[in-house]
């Protein structure tokens, strides 16, 4: 029972931390329809702001909230120099440019860091509590608790506010709602911010959980990427359910197979996803009148 009980907290541990980088995909897939490959580079950069300002004295809550602003704000001014350019020729051009972002993110943190995986202070508490025969250290708790509180706030957003209103008006019909006098450019400059900050988060959650891996921050990014497509682009509670799913799955094929076969299954269902059903389980297939 121990066992079973185990993998379903890691389960729901590593699918907070798909579904805070999913969270990102479907924000900019909305506002602007890219595939930003930069995530991983966003979360390798929060992992480490997060960690330097730890080592520095500053306190949990201050340190990770300074992150996520940084992380944000750095997105957003990425966005606005360099990508919204691209953006107006292409937004296929876009998205092949975010794999030079990450790569550009990945070389800078190991010239200031290092390649070797840091330890991070004890910043919440070394306690762990016994949950149904599963043993649940607090750092546990905080980082499920930070991606449902994430994905809580943008989806009560994205229905009941303004901004919220106007990012959905850009998702269904962006030509239409720049003739309602709603600004394209602002609105992905916004889901740019937001997807450096949710990145961050998740940078800081996952190195929360064991140390701050250069190489294991940068590759969620990339391993998160069948959750998302599983949950359905554009979708941002889809991005929380299918990174759970995808993080469940992982834990069963990693259990009755082995864990060579974990990414060979996690892709292989992404293709078939893409073939089959291209929205994923909870976004909205496009209708094309001709």
């Amino acid at each position: 029972m121990s066992v079973v009980a185990q993998a379903v907290e890691g389960t729901i541990v590593t699918g907070s931390v798909y579904g805070l980088v999913g969270v990102g995909f479907a924000l900019l897939f909305r506002a602007s329809k890219v595939l930003s490959f930069a995530q991983g580079g966003f979360m390798l950069l929060g992992a480490f702001v997060f960690y330097s300002l730890v080592t520095a004295g500053r306190a949990f809550v201050p340190a990770v909230l300074i992150t996520m602003v940084a992380v944000a704000a750095f997105s957003a001014l990425v966005h606005v120099l360099i990508f919204a350019r691209v953006a107006a020729r292409e937004a296929f051009a876009t998205s092949v440019a975010t794999i030079g972002l990450a790569g550009v993110l990945q070389a800078a943190v190991g010239i200031r860091y290092g390649t070797a995986p840091l330890s991070l202070p004890d910043v919440v508490s070394t306690r762990a509590f016994r949950i149904l025969g599963a043993v649940v250290p607090v750092a546990d708790i905080v980082a499920v608790a930070m991606a449902a509180t994430v994905v809580a706030i943008l989806v009560l957003t994205l229905r009941h506010s303004q901004i919220g209103l106007r990012m959905n008006a850009v998702a269904d019909n962006a030509t239409l709602a720049v003739h309602l006098g709603i600004s394209s450019a602002r609105i992905a400059t916004l889901a740019w911010a937001l997807a450096g900050g949710t990145a961050a988060l998740a940078g800081i959650a996952f190195s929360m959980r064991s140390a701050v891996d250069p190489v294991g921050v940068a590759n969620i990014g990339l391993l998160a990427f069948p959750a998302i497509i599983l949950g359905g682009l554009g979708s941002i509670g889809g991005a929380l359910a299918g990174g759970l799913l995808l993080a469940g799955l992982q834990n069963i094929v990693r259990i009755g197979i082995g864990a060579g076969w974990v990414d060979l299954v996690s892709f292989a269902l992404m293709l078939a996803f893409l073939f089959f059903r291209p929205s994923g389980l909870f976004g909205k297939a496009e209708v094309v009148r001709l």
